[in-house]
């Protein structure tokens, strides 16, 4: 124990930097969402510090750049904004959060330490799903009637300190709390599926290459509890992206992993399909079959409802964008609340966004503004696609980043995944890996069209050489 704390306090003097932003990448999704963001701002002063006495500049690259240029527009967006404390406020919190892109560019400057960023963030997912899965195994049974009430495990965890800040707060903030859905250590149950859908990828990937039997073992463990988190929060979207990312996943690398790949199958499939049968009504845990009927009666409603107002909210916000020329062109101003008043009041729906990152970010920048995020989007699957993974272990590398930004992407087209500092971190985590792995590896630079097809077409004849 000794010998790892001086180990430890030695790396820790020679890069600082790096300490702190393995502490933030796994710290950031356990602590509060009001405290991890000065982790964040903390650990990069120290980068900065570290940057400037050793005489080198930080830069952020072509998608960097893009970034920024979006991130401009939304706070210029403040000056036609309806709602400019949230404009400003949210604005500001995407330029918070893209320092841990600027770090994770800088900092994991080889393929072990890209791999250590993403072992980190397996192991705080598996915490979240771990917890996730006892505060929803804790309420089925005491519902059963197994367990006392107060054995059951409160869920979000920090809800009764989240009352009290948000209290305390001179603005409103409101979170939707579920004490049968698992939130862990997020304030709601889709974020905390938008954290384990978003590290499931990569659990697989380091299951697939890892070292030794102990490391399988180990990885294969902490896929369980993510793959237990996702189930645990009962959102639909959630379960069933998970399961199409496996799917995805033993398509591309079945040829020299499937064995591996069905291993993982079984937790996969076995923990998330019954919650996808619960959210549906096909099964309940109750403490009578009477309750259990009803119970299954009622999620089954509640699942058509939900999807039917999802329908409507995209529908609403596809009408007032394409009936408003301010909305479509330059939107309202950046941050979902003026969103919400529109839903509220012109079309009596009680939502707080869009739950669609493509209608949300319309309706907020415009058609501008989406442009400027499709283009960053694009940049970083071609950034992707550029690297010459011609090995299996690169491949795999390449392939889980690619997958882990994919579903991040698809789970944003059933809710806003830009609706806390936990989720947005997310979004600069991957293309802060992103531009890693394009730093550390031979590549085919894409400037046209013709390039990209070729970077494709490229990719593609890896994939098959790999596969024999």
């Amino acid at each position: 124990m000794s010998a790892n704390l001086k180990k430890l306090k030695n790396e820790y003097k020679s890069n600082p930097g790096w300490i702190w932003l393995l502490a933030i990448v796994f710290l950031f999704p356990i602590l509060p969402e009001y405290v991890s963001p000065f982790i964040l701002f903390a650990g990069f002063i120290v980068f900065k510090l570290q940057w400037s006495r050793e005489g080198k500049k930080a830069y952020v690259g072509t998608i960097g750049k893009l970034e920024m240029a979006f991130m401009t527009l939304a706070l210029v967006s403040a000056i036609w904004s309806n709602t400019k404390l949230d404009t400003l406020g949210v604005a500001g919190l995407w330029w918070g959060m893209f320092l841990v892109q600027v770090m994770i560019y800088h900092l994991a400057n080889s393929r072990k330490k890209i791999d250590t960023v993403l072992k980190t963030i397996s192991v705080s997912a598996a915490i979240n799903g771990g917890v996730g899965m006892l505060q929803v195994c804790s309420f089925a049974l005491n519902k059963a009637g197994l367990l006392p009430k107060s054995a059951v495990l409160v869920t979000p965890i920090y809800k009764a300190m989240d009352k009290a800040v948000y209290t305390w707060l001179p603005f409103a903030i409101k979170t939707n709390t579920f004490k049968n859905r698992a939130s862990a250590f997020y304030s709601n149950p889709n974020l905390l599926a938008t954290y384990m859908v978003f590290s499931y990828p990569i659990s697989i990937y380091l299951f697939l290459n890892a070292k030794n039997r102990k490391n399988k073992i180990a990885y294969f463990a902490i896929n369980l509890l993510i793959s237990a988190g996702i189930s645990s929060t009962l959102t639909r979207a959630g379960c069933v992206i998970a399961l199409a990312g496996w799917i995805f996943m033993f398509i591309i690398l079945a040829k020299r992993h499937a064995k591996e790949l069905l291993v993982i199958f079984v937790p996969t499939f076995s923990i998330i399909i019954p919650s996808i049968m619960t959210r549906y009504g096909l099964f309940a845990i109750k403490g009578s079959k009477i309750a259990a009927k009803e119970s299954a009666v009622a999620n089954n409603i509640a699942a058509k409802e939900s999807s039917a107002n999802h329908l409507k909210i995209w529908s609403a916000i596809f009408d007032y964008i394409t009936h408003h020329a301010k909305a479509f062109i330059i939107g309202m101003g950046f941050g979902c609340e003026s969103t919400g008043k529109i839903l509220k009041e012109l079309y009596s729906l009680n939502k707080p966004h869009s739950h669609n990152f493509v209608f949300e970010i319309w309706a907020e920048l415009g058609i501008i503004g989406i442009i400027l995020l499709a283009v960053i989007i694009l940049c970083a699957f071609g950034k992707l696609l550029e690297i010459n993974a011609n090995n299996g272990k690169k491949f795999d590398l390449v392939f889980c980043v690619f997958t882990s930004l994919l579903l991040l992407l698809l789970f944003g087209l059933t809710d806003y995944i830009f609706n806390s500092p936990k989720q947005i971190i997310l979004f600069f985590i991957a293309l802060g890996l992103t531009q890693a792995i394009s730093q550390c590896y031979d590549k085919t630079l894409i400037n046209s069209p013709e390039a990209l097809v070729k970077a494709a077409e490229k990719n593609y004849k890896e994939i098959v050489e790999l596969k024999k």
